[in-house]
């Protein structure tokens, strides 16, 4: 197959090592991509540091100092969600700030680690513990709100994805088994 006809064209916007990552920062623990707007990359050396990429600006990173164990940006706009553990506790506090504004919108003290966390709309965060499914809106006062407890046959899995409709109403959560060649998802 000739590249003219190739039914995926790749093209290389920029390199994270370009702007001034260190490429130890490069995995998928300190990498979040949630969206082709932002790339957002948690430094924890020489200081803890969040690095923002805007793709529309993608030479010109904002690094911003955090205690964050993970970052996430909302899929179209400057907000940013932080979670960091409690010391001594397995429980997380996460935040919630638009960085345009340089306002903190939201915070909330989780009872539970969230072991998985992703934006399942531009206005809701989708949390995942140990236990249960929540959702989290950037909207309002609200806390998060439980969605479902996790099946039994994902209890040892990894949560690899967390998807709902465009109404909410149907959710998925994806998790994988070292192992295991069956699919389990609920």
């Amino acid at each position: 197959m000739a590249a003219a006809n190739a039914p995926i064209t790749m093209k290389e916007t920029l390199t994270l090592t370009s702007i001034g990552i260190n490429p130890q920062f490069i995995t998928f623990t300190n990498v979040t991509m949630e969206s082709d707007k932002f790339i957002c990359v948690r430094e924890t050396a020489p200081q803890n540091s969040v690095v923002i990429v805007d793709m529309s600006m993608p030479n010109q990173p904002l690094r911003r100092p955090i205690t964050a164990d993970s970052a996430l940006m909302n899929p179209i706009s400057r907000i940013l969600a932080l979670k960091a553990q409690l010391p001594g506790t397995t429980q997380d506090h996460l935040q919630i700030f638009n960085i345009e504004a340089k306002a903190k919108l939201k915070s909330h003290q989780m009872p539970e680690q969230v072991i998985f966390w992703k934006w399942i709309t531009p206005k809701m965060l989708g949390l995942v513990t140990q236990s249960s499914v929540y959702h989290w809106s950037i909207e309002g006062e609200s806390e998060p709100a439980k969605m479902f407890d996790r099946a039994a046959n994902l209890a040892n899995n990894q949560i690899i994805n967390y998807k709902c409709d465009p109404s909410e109403k149907w959710l998925v959560l994806i998790g994988i088994a070292p192992g295991s060649a069956e699919v389990r998802s609920i």
